[in-house]
């Protein structure tokens, strides 16, 4: 493959993230759904993807809905799909529980992420925080 081609495909690459980050900020959940929950596989290359660019600051899709409360079935789903997105860090060492917590999102949220990743409450990030 020739770098003109690595870029041109890194460059979709950046653009599907941005599409997908878009619809979470528009809390477009069916779309989000549809698009990236229908395959397991590619959610989990996403994720991956995200949380490696220097871009996104160590993120996840996990990270990026937590910042508008998502319903718990897709969180549900994604959590199954790709469970160690609970224990990633972002480039401040917030957890998704961080974000949500940080962000206002429901108890039941809450709940849902400390179920799956209890050790989460006892993080700290780089200010010394923990999420709750």
């Amino acid at each position: 493959m020739t770098s003109s081609n690595s870029d041109a495909i890194l460059c979709g690459v950046e653009n599907y993230i941005h599409f997908l980050l878009g619809l979470i900020e528009d809390q477009d959940w069916i779309k989000f759904e549809e698009i990236v929950l229908s395959n397991p596989r590619t959610f989990q290359l996403i994720s991956k993807s995200i949380s490696e660019s220097e871009e996104f600051n160590g993120m996840t899709l996990l990270h990026a809905c937590m910042r508008f409360d998502p319903p718990l079935t897709l969180l549900d789903q994604m959590i199954k799909i790709y469970p160690r997105a609970l224990k990633a860090e972002d480039c401040l060492g917030r957890t998704p529980l961080h974000i949500a917590a940080g962000g206002g999102a429901s108890q039941w949220v809450i709940q849902l992420l400390t179920m799956n990743y209890p050790q989460a409450c006892n993080i700290q990030d780089q200010d010394g925080k923990t999420p709750l």
